[in-house]
C-alpha cells in the first residue's frame, strides 16, 4: 500500500490558542467571515456578512473598495471572498501583500495589535498556500507569521504542515519540539499532537507515533483525525484488527466528514491487500 495518504493533509485547523488569528483560521473563508465582521469595521463587516450568499459580488464590491482607498479591510474581504470563489492562489497572495502592507515601516517590535494583524495575514497566506498545495509559499508564510508572533502554535502547525509537505518529517517534528500543556481546551495541540504523530511514523517511529497520538486522544478521546491516524499507526504495527476498529469508529462517529471518506479508502485496500501494511 505504496499510495497510503500523509496524514498531516488531513489535519483541520479547528481553534487557536493564539487570540489573534483564533477567530480567522477556522473551517473555511465564510467562517472566517463571521468571526471578522464582528470585530471590524461596519464597512467590513457589511462586506463579509454577504460572502456565503454571492462571494462573486462581494469579490467585486470589494476590489471597487480598494481601488477607492479601502486599505487593508478591504484587501482583507477581497482575499477571503478569492477563497470563497475557489481561488486559492490568489487569496493567497493578496494575504501575502496584505501582511507585507501591515507590517510596512514597523519592526518585529510594533506594537502588539500591529504586529497581531501582520501574523494574522500572514498566516491566512500560509494556510491558502498550503490548501493549494504549494508547500514552498505555505512555509515563507508562516515564517513571516511567526516573525510577527512567535510561538504562536497555530503559525508552529503550519509551518510544521509545509516541512512536512516537503517530506522534510524531522524538520516539522522540531517545529512541534515544544507543545504547551494539555490543558483540555486547546484543540490545536490535538493537531499538532496528531501532525507529529504522522510525522513520526513516516520516519519509522511508531513508537513516539503512538505516544503523540495517545496525548492527542488524551485531550479530545473522540477526534477522527487522532483515530484515523491511529489507525494508520496499527496498520503499521502489524495490527490489522485495530486499525480496523480505529477507522470503524471515525466512520461511525462521522459518517459524512472527510475523515470517514478516508478511512473508507484505508479500509477498502486493507481488504484488497491485507499481507501489504
Amino acid at each position: 500500500m505504496t499510495k497510503r495518504h500523509v496524514a498531516a493533509n488531513h489535519i483541520t485547523m479547528k481553534r487557536t490558542l493564539c487570540t489573534v488569528l483564533g477567530m480567522l483560521l477556522g473551517a473555511g473563508p465564510v467562517s472566517q467571515a463571521s468571526a471578522a465582521a464582528g470585530n471590524q469595521s461596519p464597512a467590513l463587516a457589511s462586506c463579509l456578512v454577504r460572502l456565503a450568499d454571492n462571494p462573486a459580488g462581494t469579490l467585486a464590491e470589494a476590489l471597487q473598495w480598494e481601488r477607492r482607498g479601502g486599505g487593508l479591510e478591504a484587501g482583507e474581504c477581497a482575499a477571503l471572498a478569492q477563497m470563497e470563489t475557489g481561488d486559492i492562489k490568489g487569496a493567497a497572495a493578496r494575504f501575502d501583500a496584505l501582511a507585507l502592507a501591515a507590517g510596512q515601516g514597523h519592526s518585529v517590535q510594533a506594537p502588539a495589535g500591529q504586529a497581531a494583524r501582520a501574523a494574522s495575514y500572514a498566516a491566512q497566506a500560509a494556510r491558502a498556500w498550503l490548501q493549494a498545495g504549494n508547500a514552498s509559499s505555505g512555509l515563507k508564510s508562516a515564517r513571516e507569521a511567526l516573525r510577527w508572533q512567535p510561538r504562536c502554535l497555530i503559525c508552529e502547525v503550519l509551518l510544521a504542515r509545509a516541512q512536512a509537505m516537503q517530506n522534510d518529517y524531522a524538520a516539522s517534528i522540531a517545529t512541534l519540539a515544544d507543545l504547551p500543556p494539555q490543558d483540555g481546551e486547546s484543540e490545536d495541540v490535538v493537531d499538532a499532537y496528531i501532525l507529529r504523530a504522522s510525522d513520526q511514523r513516516h520516519l519509522g517511529n511508531l513508537k513516539s507515533g503512538f505516544n503523540d497520538i495517545a496525548a492527542a486522544l488524551l485531550i479530545a478521546p473522540d477526534d477522527s483525525g487522532a483515530l484515523l491516524e491511529r489507525g494508520i499507526l496499527h496498520m503499521r504495527s502489524g495490527d490489522l484488527s485495530a486499525a480496523r476498529a480505529d477507522w470503524d469508529r471515525v466512520i461511525a462517529t462521522s459518517p459524512d466528514a472527510h475523515d470517514a471518506d478516508l478511512a473508507r479508502q484505508d479500509e477498502d485496500l486493507l481488504a484488497a491487500d491485507p499481507d501489504d501494511p
